[in-house]
């Protein structure tokens, strides 16, 4: 994303396999620090304290607690992203969205106190707010490219559709960042995939076929 982070790791940053263990090991602490505190009271010195190492070395990769932030939305958003890449092929469509969807839901479960923690951020500053509406960008358009050959002709907004089904997930996703019931998730992961589905017919004009 083109965006610049609201504090960006330093020139001195990681750059050896020492140090790349020692970024790894802050990112940890400021994920779990922003899990226990939340994202608005959590300080720099909690991090340093959880993570075992001086506010020197803290200040070597990261700018501020909002870099370390950014370094754990950008490992969550690549991941997003590459799961909305991945192929949509299959000769059972219902099911091949259905793979999409649960794939999605199940990132946003591994990587809850990441999300709750951007969500939190993004009432405090613009930056992070910017970079939610990128990163949905990113995935609605990929999402949108998907959908093209099915609505190609319809009249109907690929874009506009892609952006309505991601919502609906992404709201799901969102809720149910704490629930650990796995059939549960699964049941609403077929439900939204029948929506999806349903919809998808429905759009592209072939109203009335089994989903």
């Amino acid at each position: 994303m083109g965006t610049p982070h609201v504090g960006s790791t330093t020139d001195e940053g990681p750059r050896t396999s020492r140090g790349e263990r020692t970024a790894a090991r802050l990112r940890d602490a400021a994920r779990t620090v922003f899990a226990r505190h939340g994202y608005a009271t959590a300080r720099v010195e909690d991090i340093v304290a959880e993570a075992g190492v001086s506010h020197g070395t803290f200040y070597t990769y990261f700018d501020n607690k909002g870099a370390a932030l950014d370094a754990l939305i950008d490992e969550t958003s690549a991941v997003l992203l590459t799961v909305v890449d991945e192929p949509w092929e299959g000769e059972d469509v219902a099911a091949t969205i259905e793979a999409v969807i649960a794939r999605f839901v199940d990132v946003f479960a591994a990587d809850a106190d990441v999300i709750r923690a951007w969500l939190e951020a993004t009432a405090h500053e613009a930056h992070f707010r910017e970079r939610l509406r990128e990163v949905r960008d990113g995935y609605v358009e990929r999402v949108a490219a998907q959908l093209e050959p099915a609505l190609h002709g319809t009249g109907h907004s690929p874009h506009s559709a892609a952006a309505a089904l991601v919502a609906m997930v992404e709201g799901y996703a969102t809720e149910m960042l704490s629930d650990d019931d796995l059939a549960e998730r699964e049941r609403t992961v077929k439900v939204l995939a029948a929506i999806w589905y349903g919809g998808l017919l429905r759009l592209s004009g072939v109203a009335g076929t089994e989903a």
